[in-house]
């Protein structure tokens, strides 16, 4: 019981609960009257008067039902299959009429609960087969004990009704058993609506479904039948009781309580006869169109509402406006099926008019307030072709629109170049300013390109700092000029207060058509030159190129290739010894991936490294690299140090220090004797996660060296940020040492600075014996390089170690 009050309380709209039971009262008071009425006819004339009852209380009983499902808070939008909807009151209609039939002609007390438990069942049924009308997505759950509920209160308060009412005309019985006929319908209604569950449920359309506007105009119309019955019961028994007084008093009662009805549908209706005059309207069909409560609209014509419609919306209509309109709506209800038609009215709202038959002549139109709806769809229709930070069209939107420019340029013979864009420096405004500075650069460059764009160019963020671009021309003078404006728009000075921002842009185009007859192709090979632009040191916009299709192509066949190198035996280790300067002691050597490809042949770290870094192949490869070097150095009969190079790839690995300390334990090498190197451009990616990582690989026992210093833009702040235990001192920095002055003060000042952190410093690079003397009388702690000795497999070095 608790669970149906709950559902009763806080599932269900309580205006329209007590509609629904309103209109189940009416019902059953008319049946009733009808009842008694059939049961004092004889042959044809009873079985007429038994339909009549049954329909009022058949449509009574679909009414209650499915105004009750208006009221309901489903968990998802509720459509409803227009044919299982039609059944469900066929079986109320039938139902009724069986039970009213046994009714009347049985005499005792079993067959009038026989007949009352027959119109229980039939309302049980027609509640059930109405909820099997719904169209969700999903499974529909029950809870059988308040299913079961539900049929015993249908069924029981049902039989004790007909037992009452089934033919005593006495006002008390039968206002008892209009209670006792509401309260099984009511009651069976709300326990089994309790005990649905739609929570696994979710909306889907289908064709042909009844939507919630459409039922409430098949309630409407049940309730204007419902009333009618009503008013017919009354009107025959104000007949032959001759109380006129009476009859009026509760006929003006029953009408207010259609009207309050009517007054909560949340659609305008308005109810034609067949001269086209307006028998029937509602409040909220005036409030819809503006329209003053007291302005009598009873007994206008069609005509004249349609004039009427056109003043509310604060125009002067003239003659032709309104005949105009007026063919319109009358076009639309002459049709058999009815018709609906969409209007904006000047208060910038948008309405929604039905038009449906209303047998057996007339119409009943219905008007609803579509204007929030259509602002939402709208709302959603610009939220998925468009950016929420810069509000540019997106990467849906761009493709959408660069489809319809191909055809525009085969059309009107132009070309189409499509532009893939990149912003540079852009990393560097989060990692120094903040992701709030950085998403305001975007936000600006976008309005600049966008103000500046004209006939035939559209401009589209479709990645975080990329952009994509089109341009219909003629003229490459065209393309060149919108080109300058992009650039201009994009590597213009950005202020922030006090704080000037710059960022840059690579640029890569393809033409349609010579240079991709699809939009796919022309992306593709835009973002190639795009990605040729960025590595550009001279050129920042750079149109597609064949040969760069043989380079990608070249890209992914070692990128293939990678995965399985490794395993074939394809790549092996070379060491290259580390050396003190002062007393040209070995202190270990630096670990240096080499692959041998069976086609290719050697192939240079350079080259293949970048590409395992983007294909991903650099995990698995630098797993391996790890574990054979700790192999080898954990045989070695000298305790020398190992110098492994991490990755930015391997460092974002959040696992690498458990994977770190897994291969010293498998392999057995001291932490101590393991090294880590990693490059100032590896942690800046994302600098506090690389530390927290390098922090717990060092905790293990393992030292961390910078490798390359000296070429990044923040070194002192990674030094501070972080205790490293070597400083490697990058070898472009030797090339001209012993030439150039400014080589060899930088080599002196960060020779200072690592004697001031108390930091050893390794020189990487040093080939002539005047490189070594420079940093020994600089105070270097320890260096490598070919004149040290050059990389070769372990036992190679060690063979020239023993010599």
């Amino acid at each position: 019981m608790l669970t149906v009050l709950e559902k009763l309380l806080f599932a269900h709209d309580l205006r329209l609960v007590l509609l629904a039971a309103l209109v189940c009262t009416l019902s059953a008071f008319a049946g009733f009257g009808l009842l008694v009425r059939a049961r004092t006819a004889q042959g044809r004339h009873r079985l007429i008067w038994l339909g009549v009852a049954a329909i009022a209380v058949g449509f009574g009983i679909w009414s209650t039902h499915f105004i009750g499902m208006l009221a309901f808070h489903a968990e998802v939008p509720l459509g409803y299959d227009p044919a299982i909807t039609a059944l469900s009151l066929a079986v109320a209609i039938l139902g009724c009429g069986l039970g009213f039939f046994l009714a009347t002609h049985g005499n005792g007390r079993s067959d009038h609960l026989l007949a009352g438990t027959v119109v229980g069942l039939s309302i049980t049924g027609m509640h059930y087969i109405g909820m099997a009308a719904l169209v969700v997505g999903g499974e529909i759950g029950w809870d059988s004990a308040l299913v079961i509920a539900s049929v015993l209160l249908g069924a029981c308060l049902a039989a004790l009704a007909l037992m009452v009412g089934a033919t005593s005309s006495h006002a008390g019985h039968r206002l008892t058993a209009v209670g006792l006929l509401t309260l099984a319908i009511c009651s069976m209604h709300f326990t089994a609506m309790a005990a649905v569950d739609l929570s696994n449920c979710f909306a889907v359309t289908t064709v042909g479904e009844l939507s919630a506007s459409q039922l409430s105009i098949n309630v409407g119309l049940a309730s204007v039948l419902i009333l009618l019955a009503v008013l017919g019961g009354l009107y025959l028994d104000a007949r032959d009781a001759m109380r006129p007084h009476a009859d009026a008093a509760r006929i003006s009662a029953i009408s207010t309580k259609l009207e309050l009805a009517l007054t909560h549908m949340s659609q305008g209706l308005v109810l034609f006869d067949g001269e086209e005059r307006v028998v029937l309207v509602n409040a909220q069909l005036k409030a819809i169109f503006g329209i003053p409560d007291h302005h009598a609209m009873e007994g206008m014509q069609l005509r004249e509402l349609c004039g009427l419609i056109l003043q509310s919306r604060g125009d002067a209509p003239t003659t032709e406006q309104i005949d105009a309109v007026y063919q319109t709506h009358k076009h639309l209800m002459a049709s058999e099926a009815g018709g609906e038609i969409v209007q904006d009215l000047a208060s910038k709202h948008t309405v929604r008019i039905i038009h449906r038959p209303a047998y057996p002549k007339g119409w009943v139109s219905t008007v609803e307030d579509i204007s929030e709806r259509r602002k939402s769809e709208a709302r959603i229709a610009h939220m998925a072709k468009h950016d929420d930070l810069t509000g540019l069209p997106n990467r849906v939107h761009f493709s959408d629109a660069a489809a319809a420019a191909i055809e525009t340029a085969d059309a009107e013979q132009l070309r189409l170049a499509v532009l893939g864009i990149d912003l540079d420096r852009f990393k560097e405004v989060n990692d120094n300013h903040g992701h709030a500075i950085g998403d305001t650069v975007l936000r600006m460059v976008a309005d600049r390109v966008a103000a500046g764009l004209q006939d035939g160019e559209f401009f589209a963020r479709v990645g975080g700092d990329e952009f994509a671009a089109f341009k219909l021309f003629k003229d490459e003078a065209d393309l060149y000029s919108f080109i300058s404006r992009l650039e201009d728009c994009i590597r213009t000075s950005l202020a922030f207060g006090e704080l000037n921002i710059s960022v840059g842009a690579s640029i890569g185009l393809a033409i349609y058509p010579q240079d991709g007859g699809t939009l796919e192709k022309l992306n593709s090979n835009a973002d190639l030159a795009m990605y040729r632009a960025k590595e550009s040191v001279l050129e920042s916009v750079c149109f597609y190129q064949a040969s760069m299709d043989e380079i990608a192509r070249e890209r992914r066949s070692i990128a293939r290739d990678l995965w399985n190198a490794t395993e074939n035996g394809q790549m092996f280790l070379h060491y290259q010894v580390q050396k003190s300067v002062s007393t040209n002691q070995i202190m270990g050597y630096e670990v240096l991936l080499r692959w041998n490809h069976p086609e290719r042949g050697p192939i240079s770290p350079a080259e293949f490294i970048p590409i395992a870094e983007t294909c991903g192949a650099i995990l698995p490869i630098g797993e391996w690299v790890l574990r054979t070097a700790c192999r080898a150095a954990a045989s070695w009969p000298e305790p020398h140090k190992i110098a492994v190079n991490l990755s930015a790839v391997q460092l974002a690995n959040a696992d690498l220090a458990q994977l770190v300390a897994a291969i010293l334990v498998e392999t057995g090498l001291n932490p101590s004797r393991l090294e880590l190197e990693v490059t100032e451009s590896a942690i800046i990616g994302d600098k506090q996660r690389a530390l927290h990582i390098l922090r717990q690989i060092r905790s293990l026992g393992v030292t961390i060296a910078i490798d390359d210093f000296g070429t990044g833009y923040s070194s002192l702040e990674t030094l501070r940020s972080f205790p490293f235990d070597r400083i490697k001192l990058d070898r472009s920095f030797m090339v001209d040492v012993e030439s150039n002055r400014q080589s060899k003060a930088i080599v002196r000042a960060i020779l200072a600075l690592g004697r001031s952190l108390e930091v050893p410093v390794l020189a990487e690079g040093v080939e002539t014996s005047a490189q070594l003397e420079l940093l020994s009388a600089e105070g270097c702690d320890e260096a490598q390089g070919y004149f040290l000795g050059r990389p070769g497999e372990w036992l190679e070095n060690k063979a020239a170690s023993a010599a």
